[in-house]
């Protein structure tokens, strides 16, 4: 499997993390253990065929359309079905990316499909077939730069209080509780919660519970087949039911065969965050 990222310009990092390309082969992910970590973020895939896609915990198939799409911030594994193979062109937007820009409250969006002209109307309608039909990796990324530009030719202001929330977590690796948060930024736990699903549909326990799954498949990948407890112990779980019961809960199998059968979206997953936790999208983000 080919996965690639490329950078952002540096107008659109506030924004963007990554413009990536991944190429999907039946034979490698029609595998129930081949599932993309939930991350936070929000995708924009361009799709050149229909690709059936699975969040783990709703467990039905959806059709993945050959159009542009925007996935909503995922809260537990995604997994693929192809019956060709198929490349994926996708724009991967920050977690606060969209927390004053959309007029669909952001927690309608988690885990959905959301067709990219219900989310942005002024989307020319042949965007994506303009991107698909460029053969020239270089002039795609150019392409969907251009698209960005567009979209973001209106001032787009970030809200720097909740970059900064979120900060506080990733930096943390999800390590935090809920009253270190209120404590920092000095607010109820009430009016946080409130504030994480308005800015970006998920609440501030969610968000920590999936960037401590990101750091244990960070520490499994550094470590391999350590002792499963004690990395569970190293990121913060409170033992070992506890670790195999939110890894679970995440990707409906147990860590072990997980790790043992060392699929190719884990590897892909594992590369990206790594990327994030040292802040190579973005050191300012």
């Amino acid at each position: 499997m080919q996965y690639r990222e490329f950078l952002p310009e540096p107008f659109l990092t506030r924004q963007v993390e990554s413009i990536w390309e991944m190429q999907l082969m039946p034979n490698m992910v029609n595998n129930t253990f081949e599932n993309l970590s939930p991350d936070c973020t929000f995708d924009l895939i361009i799709c050149p065929n229909p690709v059936w896609v699975q969040f783990i915990h709703k467990g039905r198939w959806e059709k993945l359309p050959a159009a542009a799409t925007l996935i909503g911030q995922r809260s537990s594994g995604l997994r693929f079905h192809v019956l060709q193979p198929t490349r994926l062109l996708g724009i991967r937007f920050k977690p606060f990316a969209f927390a004053n820009r959309l007029t669909i409250p952001l927690y309608k969006l988690t885990d959905q499909l959301v067709p990219l002209s219900r989310v942005f109307p002024d989307t020319p309608g042949n965007f994506a077939d303009t991107i698909l039909q460029e053969k020239d990796p270089v002039a795609r990324v150019e392409k969907m730069q251009t698209f960005l530009s567009i979209l973001f030719r209106e001032h787009w202001e970030v809200d720097e209080n909740f970059r900064a929330q979120l900060n506080f977590i990733l930096n943390r690796k999800g390590l935090v509780r809920i009253c270190d948060l209120t404590t920092e930024f000095e607010t109820s736990k009430v009016t946080l919660s409130q504030h994480f699903l308005k800015k970006m549909g998920l609440t501030p326990k969610k968000v920590s519970r999936i960037w401590r799954l990101n750091y244990f498949l960070q520490v499994q990948n550094e470590q391999k087949l350590a002792n499963l407890t004690a990395m569970g112990l190293e990121v913060g779980y409170y033992d070992q039911a506890h670790c195999i019961k939110e890894f679970q809960s995440f990707f409906n199998h147990s860590p072990l065969p997980y790790f043992q059968y060392n699929g190719s979206l884990l590897r892909i997953s594992q590369g990206i965050i790594n990327r994030r936790f040292s802040n190579y999208y973005d050191p300012r983000a």
